[in-house]
């Protein structure tokens, strides 16, 4: 099942956004697609359980897996990055380099996409690990790279976008924002949006690498991937408070702030049927109508949330600091299913085929779905 895109008029041409929903039997990116949105419109099977779980050691994983091509995806910070196979459970291959990986990888055209400590980009042969090309950064990468037909979009902490040609790496532009970029490239037709830490929101026409407008200010600085869906781009802020921005307009929809959620954001909301949830540091998931921004429910968990929180069709998943790993009605927040783990999860969770990966701070790869009878 594929998702639908949609189209907006932007200066007399009409634009085809990417795609507002991940592809049911794949998770290619940390956010599950080019847009951001951390959802796909598949459902979860009711009777979820533990398919297969399979310990890696190390110091743990705060990646978000990526699924592709019957194969799981996730690199740890000791510098060792893995494919599983997604039926079984077993490990295919692995690399292992001096280096740490924080960052979730994208799969694109039969590459694997991976940045590191070190701001190295990797391309690597999905089949078996063996790299293809490297392109040097000046500082960390810490999130996934986004495609745009023949090039790869991938930011650094060194406050700079690059576009590099798929082939082989070579570099086409680069924009630079003049502050750290923690968060990934979110794509709307030909424009990608970036959440700095200079507390902008940079605009960039993707086909030359020169900003749209001047960048749009913010109540301070984040390091959150935004999210598109229909006309509108969602950012939180470590300020506390979730931005909307019409996407044609780049003119501000609303901003929601709630005393008593008053905490940075320091993670990725997800968005879906109209409606954007979110995760706060004192322990609060909650969603916001899309077009209102005001607040539908709010859910105290026993534990924070670092990581950010994923939707699958009426679901809303989240996986805690405190192990336990989480569905939730995306209507009402009621909760459905849960599963507690020893351990603690940083990374979010990715889901394909109807089923759930999330890998642990203990350094296993849990995979759920519905229950083998």
């Amino acid at each position: 099942m594929r998702s639908q895109a949609n189209a907006i008029w932007i200066s007399g041409l009409c634009v085809v956004l990417s795609a507002t929903c991940s592809l049911a039997d794949s998770w290619p990116l940390g956010r599950g697609d080019s847009a951001g949105t951390g959802a796909t419109k598949a459902e979860l099977p009711e009777d979820l359980a533990l398919l297969w779980e399979l310990p890696l050691g190390g110091i743990g994983f705060e990646a978000t897996p990526i699924i592709a091509e019957g194969a799981v995806f996730v690199g740890d910070p000791d510098g060792r990055f893995f494919a599983i196979d997604f039926a079984t459970g077993k490990e295919k291959w692995r690399i292992e380099l001096e280096t740490g990986f924080v960052a979730s990888a994208s799969y694109i055209d039969k590459r694997i996409y991976i940045g590191d400590y070190d701001g190295v980009l990797h391309a690597l042969d999905a089949s078996d690990g063996n790299e293809v090309w490297a392109f040097k950064t000046e500082m960390q990468i810490d999130a996934s790279p986004t495609s745009f037909g023949d090039n790869l979009l991938v930011t650094s902490e060194d406050g700079t976008l690059y576009c590099l040609k798929k082939s082989d790496g070579s570099l086409v532009w680069k924009y630079e924002t003049g502050d750290q970029l923690r968060c990934g490239a979110s794509l709307a037709g030909n424009r990608t949006y970036l959440g700095g830490c200079d507390g902008k929101l940079h605009v960039v026409d993707v086909t030359v690498g020169k900003a749209i407008g001047e960048p749009i200010p913010l109540d301070g600085p984040t390091g959150s991937t935004p999210s598109v869906a229909g006309k509108n781009v969602f950012v939180p802020t470590h300020g506390g408070k979730l931005f909307a921005f019409d996407v044609e307009t780049n003119k501000q929809v609303w901003q929601f702030f709630d005393p008593k959620l008053a905490q940075e954001f320091q993670n990725n909301v997800a968005t879906a049927d109209n409606l954007v949830v979110a995760t706060s540091r004192n322990k609060h998931v909650f969603a916001v109508d899309a077009l209102t921004g005001k607040i539908v429910w709010d859910v105290v968990l026993r534990k924070r949330a670092d990581s950010s929180p994923v939707i699958a069709g009426s679901s809303v998943v989240v996986a805690a600091a405190d192990g336990r790993l989480i569905v939730m009605d995306l209507k009402t927040g009621r909760e459905k299913w849960l599963y507690e783990i020893k351990g603690a999860f940083i990374g979010s969770p990715a889901i394909a085929d109807g089923k759930i990966v999330v890998a642990s701070d203990k350094g296993t790869v849990f995979c759920f779905g519905a229950a083998l009878r």
